[in-house]
């Protein structure tokens, strides 16, 4: 026994006793704050973002600063219109009480709104702008500044001008711009690159020798297609954008950029003629 007394010491001092369990924090005491290492407090943001693109076109007489501004006061007026329908769904917001016009104006007063992307393009006939506006709410506050705008009437009319100023400008800019000119513009660039796409991808994918079937269910259907008969042997062209395929008797047998009248054959669906057209062949 005298022996095991040395060992049984040196054990105790190399495993200490644990301390004894922290009780219960009391009801309503409050909670300790968390540490550096363990603790992280959820925080709760009244921060709301919209964004609203425009496009805007105007005539020749116009310069660039001008219809960068008349543009960018179409796509506020816009922005407002989303912020003030997504907003007014807020439960605070929609409990308060206030008339369409008052919240239209308390909601402008929240916007930060800042320019997240323009382009203007030059034309011949005009100018072609579109431009793309970013918006935030404050990240707190909310019900503190809604109390303060329901209970001051100075605050609420000098906000109800500026919002109407703000329409005013709104509408004035979309009668100064010419309907739908530069929604067809950045379109006709829009399709230009999905046709540049379409084409890149139908040279990677499309090999000769796949059926129509295997094409289609790669690239979908064709916008435009041709067929012609060249002694036994049946030609379809399927076009895709800035590339053609050409089917002999239900395969692919070659890859076009552009299809090439032959006079010999009295159709430009082959694969022959000028092959500097020719992107694969079998």
């Amino acid at each position: 026994m005298r022996r095991l007394l040395p060992v049984l010491a040196c054990l105790f001092a190399l495993f200490p006793r644990p301390l004894p369990a922290q009780p219960p924090a009391a009801p309503g005491a409050e909670a300790a704050p968390p540490d550096a290492a363990g603790g992280v407090r959820r925080q709760v943001s009244d921060e709301r973002v919209f964004s609203k693109t425009a496009t805007c076109f105007y005539g020749p007489h116009m310069d660039q600063a001008q219809a960068r501004r008349l543009c960018a006061q179409q796509a506020r007026g816009r922005l407002l219109d989303d912020a003030a329908s997504g907003l007014g769904r807020d439960a605070a917001l929609a409990g308060a009480g206030l008339s369409p016009k008052d919240l239209r104006a308390f909601v402008d007063s929240l916007l930060a709104v800042a320019v997240a992307d323009e382009e203007v393009r030059q034309l011949p006939d005009g100018l072609a702008v579109r431009l793309t506006l970013r918006a935030k709410t404050p990240n707190a506050g909310l019900g503190d500044r809604l109390t303060a705008f329901a209970a001051n009437p100075e605050l609420r009319a000098a906000a109800l001008a500026e919002t109407e100023k703000r329409d005013r400008l709104a509408g004035e800019a979309r009668m100064a711009a010419i309907p739908f000119g530069a929604d067809r513009e950045f379109r006709a660039k829009e399709m230009e690159n999905e046709m540049r796409e379409d084409a890149a991808f139908a040279a990677r994918r499309v090999v000769p020798g796949m059926s129509m079937g295997s094409v289609k269910e790669l690239l979908g259907d064709p916008p435009a297609i041709k067929q012609s008969v060249i002694g036994p042997e049946t030609y379809v062209c399927a076009g895709y954008g800035r590339v053609w395929v050409v089917f002999r008797d239900g395969v692919v047998a070659c890859l076009r950029s552009r299809l090439d009248y032959v006079a010999r054959y009295a159709t430009d669906c082959h694969c022959a003629g000028n092959y500097a057209t020719i992107l694969k062949n079998e």
